[in-house]
């Protein structure tokens, strides 16, 4: 059963912290909330927010104002955060601890108030809440709109049982879950959400795996879910989903489950790995824009299109050349580009609106260390991205394909997310 513990202490410091975990992160397309029109009396542009950045090994917190790069706080949580995400709506820092059992939530003072016919911006000093989450390894975050799901993997030596809770802004200011689910076993999980509807992962008890291999479709009842069908296309070794305006998408051993809703009806079929699929390789992660029928699958041997209209699966090469690798990749606030930063320090930027074609090489660095590691940050107000590597922290400009800005930072970073008020996506698709 979940536990949700009353902290009445909130300790600043300014040390160092944090270590990420790859991914087994599920990133959603965010349905951008309310766009912000703040509108005090003044001609305001939209902030730039405030980029909130985990130490590694440490359990402390750093936030910047992203104006002028300057330190806003420094705060501690109760473990190194092994993830760090944004809340839907990107008010709260979500500071996952999943070797630990925890989950905390960090406010990060940026936000917007409705006021008569306009929205009031408040820039308030960041504080760790009083509310978290007490349950067995939290892994999978995955946003979706104004709501978010934590998905709980259990625990197999202890007999623990996978779980759920579905998030929003509203709820952590709350200091409540909407909803919860248990399941009857462990397993590595995930789930989308579907306005009332949760398409989640099944394990069978006896399976020697702790991934699952089948999904099934919850609907919301009040503070809990209820399960109204079990789609009889397996997904062997699911791991990794995402979603589009009518589709949601799984990545199995052989192939994707896609799964289209036409209303409250949802059909499954799957789209078989290639037949020259190199051996041992699957598609791992499913990423992608939720306005694009074409969806991104990363594997350890590349990445690959993922047609859901044509429903084959076929290699992306996106280099420009033969010698490039790529170094780490993310997309930006909107999810209209995949950018990957190869490994001679360019950024390569490749249109959702076209089928993902290429459209700009950036250059950010100079030279990338072999063992480097870098973190792509994006911003839902601005065309910018955050590029952290090393303790230095560096800003691109997409609209104008240029490093406009750094800092450095004094302490080892590990994950980071954005937080502030989201603007309306600046193109017409």
């Amino acid at each position: 059963m979940k536990k949700f513990s009353l902290k009445t202490v909130v300790i600043a410091c300014a040390a160092t912290a944090l270590v990420g975990c790859g991914d087994s992160e599920t990133n959603i397309t965010e349905i951008a909330p309310t766009p912000a029109s703040i509108d005090d009396g003044h001609d305001h542009e939209l902030g730039k927010g405030r980029l909130v950045i985990a130490a590694a090994d440490q359990a402390v917190v750093h936030i910047f104002d992203l104006e002028d790069n300057s330190l806003v706080e420094s705060l501690t949580i109760t473990n190194p955060a092994e993830y760090l995400y944004a809340s839907p709506e990107n008010r709260y820092a979500v500071a996952v601890q999943r070797s630990f059992d925890l989950v905390e939530f960090i406010d990060g003072g940026v936000w917007q108030e409705l006021h008569g016919d306009h929205y009031d911006q408040h820039l308030d000093t960041p504080e760790l809440t009083s509310f978290s989450l007490n349950d067995v390894k939290p892994t999978h975050y995955v946003p979706r709109g104004d709501k978010a799901i934590v998905f709980f993997d259990g625990n197999k030596e202890t007999g623990v049982n996978a779980g759920l809770s579905l998030l929003s802004d509203e709820s952590i200011s709350a200091e409540k879950v909407i909803a919860e689910h248990h399941f009857d076993t462990y397993m590595h999980g995930t789930a989308e959400i579907r306005g009332e509807f949760i398409l989640t992962t099944l394990r069978d008890s006896n399976a020697e795996s702790s991934l699952p291999e089948q999904v099934v479709l919850l609907e919301v009842h009040g503070d809990h879910f209820h399960q109204e069908q079990v789609f009889e296309t397996t997904c062997p070794a699911l791991h990794g989903s995402f979603q589009t305006e009518t589709h949601i998408a799984f990545a199995c051993d052989d192939g994707v489950l896609a799964i289209e809703q036409q209303g409250n009806v949802f059909t499954a079929h799957k789209i078989d790995n290639p037949t020259d699929m190199p051996e041992g390789v699957r598609i791992s992660s499913l990423k992608g824009s939720e306005e694009s029928n074409i969806m991104i699958g990363s594997s350890r041997a590349g990445f690959f299109l993922v047609d859901l209209a044509l429903q084959n699966i076929a290699p992306f090469n996106w280099q420009q050349k033969e010698s490039l690798t790529s170094v780490t990749y993310g997309f930006d606030g909107h999810h209209e580009h995949m950018l990957i930063l190869d490994n001679e320090g360019h950024l390569n930027l490749f249109s959702a609106e076209n089928n993902w074609q290429f459209e700009n090489r950036i250059q950010v660095f100079e030279t990338l260390a072999e063992d480097a590691k870098p973190l792509i940050v994006a911003s839902k107000a601005h065309e910018l991205i955050y590029i952290i590597n090393g303790q230095e922290v560096t800003t691109v400009d997409l609209h104008d394909g240029a490093v406009v800005n750094h800092f450095d930072l004094d302490f080892a970073p590990g994950k980071a997310a954005w937080l502030g008020v989201a603007g309306e996506e600046e193109h017409e698709h």
